[in-house]
């Protein structure tokens, strides 16, 4: 972790740079498909639309009157027909009807001025044709109409403008026939012109690798509709979307990465604090009695951690203790304050061997092989009763940790006459089978359910339970937040001997303890 936050800068920046690339490469691939998708809509949506054209010219040639005759030359009747269909459909530019071998029958252009071509498809689309009579190409689509054939012609205009798609992503639109192998048509979109035009190389093999989508014509056999992209388009929204993306990643990293680095600064910066303060002693011990009941006098008190800075402000301990346990310096300090409590408190635990002392200890102490021993040297060389010493244990940290292991160590605490007690009981839900196989002689009521006293909450209906609980364990009960008269009073009438709380003192110094506890044996006296 150390390593982490010195080289914190360059490890960041790599891990940026590694995630923007690939994000930067995920929206490539992104922004291609989603382009595709939609030159590839267009074609559905161009094709269909073709095949509309072309079922709406044939359906002006079906109403022709040769159905079902034979005919052999252009009668009066057919020409008019066909006449009447070319004038009043301004898309057909012609109309010429042939017998099986192509051969004119009846027209309404000047015969033989196309090059006749035979076709074994029922319906197809020819050309491109040149035609004298006409400046630009033509086509025909033609139709097989019992033994006859129909031929619509078509001028190139005419098939541009069905085939121009008001998609910015298309550039060229092609009509291809696979039988031949020939672009029928090719339009392509023209910034010049600003719009499209057909293009003046038609038979042309593009080898463009530019992206297309391509759509058969239903109305046709063998006509494919293909539209390619137009890469500039394609690439500038590509170049917009990759810069969105870089400038979001980018924010979005120099905003994590003072996000981050802040906290780790402040991780970094809180541990170099509380190694200074070891280092400077700033760590003192203050002292909530504990009162028993039944003797009207107090028994002991539990040794709570302060820190006073250079400035003389009190940090609590909810502001470190996390940090102090991850980085293991709860060890230490606990040694620095217990070493001052015990110089404090050896003349009232030398003249009254009863009272006691409560130390809270956390997961790591246990983790820690010296702890024990170190205390236990310590406890001598101040000449402490190990029978005076309380650890309390967290319900949660009990939960939490390998039975085997704690089992193992509370044994041997109580072996050498160390009182345990399972501290803010009721908030870890331990069960009573569970709490039984621990050598506790102590129970702390948590202060969530002696202040729940009176309220009629669900939670005040849980210390009956508790208190019964603990009594049939053999745990002697320690009742912590006491605050109020009512509390008292429903823990004598509950038997509950020893009680903690603001209702009797704060965490005070030892001046004000010793000053309690002369107060209190004054009282007794007079």
């Amino acid at each position: 972790m150390h390593f982490i936050y010195k080289h914190f800068k360059v490890i960041w920046s790599v891990l940026t740079l590694i995630v923007l690339i690939g994000a930067l490469y995920f929206n490539m691939a992104l922004s291609y498909n989603r382009c595709y998708q939609e030159v590839l809509s267009s074609a559905k949506d161009l094709s269909k639309q073709v095949d509309g054209f072309i079922e709406d010219l044939l359906q002006e040639v079906y109403t022709l009157p040769f159905y079902g005759k034979t005919i052999h030359h252009c009668t009066q009747e057919i020409y008019e027909s066909l006449e009447h269909i070319v004038l009043n459909n301004p898309k057909i530019s012609g109309l010429i009807i042939t017998d099986k071998n192509h051969h004119s029958i009846c027209s309404t252009i000047e015969p033989n001025i196309l090059e006749s071509k035979l076709s074994s498809h029922s319906r197809t689309l020819l050309g491109p044709f040149t035609s004298a009579l006409f400046d630009q190409p033509v086509y025909l689509l033609r139709q097989k109409i019992g033994p006859y054939y129909i031929d619509i012609l078509l001028v190139s205009s005419v098939l541009k403008a069905e085939l121009e798609t008001s998609n910015i992503l298309s550039s060229e639109v092609v009509l291809y026939d696979k039988y031949t192998k020939k672009d029928l048509i090719k339009i392509e979109h023209s910034d010049d012109h600003k719009g499209w035009i057909t293009s003046p190389n038609q038979d042309q093999v593009d080898f463009n690798p530019s992206m297309f989508a391509t759509d058969k014509l239903q109305s046709i056999d063998g006509i494919i509709l293909k539209i390619f992209e137009n890469t500039n388009t394609v690439h500038y929204h590509l170049w917009l979307s990759q810069v969105l993306v870089f400038l979001t990643g980018l924010a979005l990293a120099f905003f994590l990465y003072f996000f981050i680095s802040h906290n780790i600064s402040k991780h970094y910066s809180l541990k170099r604090a509380i190694k200074l303060a070891l280092k400077n002693e700033q760590f003192f011990p203050v002292y909530q009695p504990v009162f028993d009941r039944e003797h009207r006098h107090f028994c002991g008190v539990e040794v709570l951690l302060r820190w006073e800075d250079h400035d003389g402000n009190i940090i609590m301990p909810d502001s470190f203790i996390e940090e102090a346990e991850s980085s293991h310096l709860i060890v230490p300090i606990t040694m620095q304050i217990i070493e001052i409590a015990f110089l404090e408190l050896q003349p009232v635990l030398k003249k009254q061997p009863d009272f006691h002392i409560a130390v809270n200890l956390s997961v790591t102490h246990f983790k820690n092989l010296a702890f024990f021993d170190s205390f236990d040297l310590l406890r001598i060389e101040h000449k402490i009763q190990a029978q005076q010493i309380i650890f309390e244990i967290t319900e949660r940290d009990l939960l939490d940790r390998n039975d085997i292991l704690f089992l193992n160590k509370m044994n041997q605490l109580r072996s050498l006459g160390y009182s345990l007690a399972i501290d803010d009981y009721g908030t870890g839900h331990a069960s009573i089978a569970y709490l039984q196989s621990f050598p506790f002689n102590y129970l702390k009521i948590d202060k969530l359910f002696i202040q729940a006293i009176g309220t009629k909450a669900i939670t005040e209906s849980l210390n009956d339970a508790i208190i019964q609980m603990a009594k049939g364990l053999n745990l002697i009960i320690i009742a912590e937040g006491v605050e109020t008269k009512e509390q008292v009073d429903y823990l004598a009438k509950n038997e509950v001997r020893y009680l903690q709380g603001w209702y009797f003192s704060k965490a005070v110094s030892i001046d004000k303890i010793m000053q309690l506890i002369q107060g209190m044996h004054n009282e007794l006296s007079s």
